[in-house]
């Protein structure tokens, strides 16, 4: 499977892929170019800077952004649909027919609606335990990033509460359960993907965007935090893991992120 190498190691020509390690949106982005074969340099950034990396690359100020010779792509469902049009040798994730506008409005539905709100399970634990959000959002980092993250998230903490609405933190449970419902429903009707037997950007988009509220133990490219680490939001990321779309989420996690192109 085509994987990402850090920008110092891989080659120019490849697209270069500004991220920051644990992201649900960053992860949808990582993991339709890799699902389709296609090799990119992966550019993590520390929190708070990775804004600025954005818009030095011609983002919009958020990450992932894909940096190819030919255009920048900013956000992960245009990347995954910017996956979609290469001569790659994975198999199609949005199918070539009707069932693709379904495939799409689902895939940016869940990054619209359910990735906010699993991050703010995520950080409604991390933004009062710095250090773990260092060591966990510092993974891949190097220089002078790695060393000045901490003291970047302690700055930017006012910032990070006011934009992911952490003061309602614990509202995002039940939100993020809306949702597992739905697609626990739509697996009740089918086969074991969200639109039959095989895998597509919604499946990928599901999973990606449930990561922070289910902390897969497998599958996800860097190390996540155990749910017993994270506080009062345990409890929340326990009943999300034994949902049923929860487990749909932590099989696609072991079963289908590393067995790519």
């Amino acid at each position: 499977m085509p994987s990402a190498s850090s920008v110092a190691d891989a080659p120019e020509e490849l697209p270069r892929l500004i991220t920051l390690p644990i992201s649900p949106f960053n992860e949808l982005a990582r993991w339709s170019l890799e699902r389709r074969g296609i090799p990119y340099r992966e550019d993590p950034k520390a929190l708070v800077w990775h804004a600025f990396a954005s818009r030095l690359a011609g983002g919009k100020g958020t990450t992932p952004v894909l940096v190819t010779e030919a255009e920048v792509v900013p956000e992960s469902p245009q990347i995954a649909e910017w996956a979609e049009r290469q001569d790659a040798p994975g198999p199609l994730l949005i199918p070539d027919d009707e069932q693709g506008d379904e495939v799409r409005q689902w895939m940016r539905r869940l990054v619209d609606e359910l990735g906010p709100q699993t991050r703010r399970v995520a950080w409604g634990h991390l933004i009062d335990d710095l250090p773990l959000a260092d060591r966990s959002w510092g993974q891949g980092l190097e220089g002078w990033q790695r060393r000045w993250q901490l003291r970047l998230l302690r700055a930017g903490r006012p910032v990070v509460r006011r934009r992911l609405g952490l003061a309602e933190a614990e509202d995002a449970g039940p939100k993020v359960r809306v949702v597992f419902d739905e697609v626990a429903r739509v697996l009740d009707n089918g086969g074991p993907f969200l639109f039959g037997e095989s895998i597509t950007a919604a499946d990928l988009a599901f999973a990606s965007m449930a990561m922070p509220a289910i902390l897969p133990d497998e599958g996800f490219p860097v190390t996540l935090p155990p749910p017993e680490a994270m506080g009062k939001m345990t409890q929340t990321i326990r009943e999300l893991r034994a949902h049923p779309a929860g487990e749909f989420a932590l099989r696609l996690y072991r079963d289908e992120r590393q067995t790519g192109a």
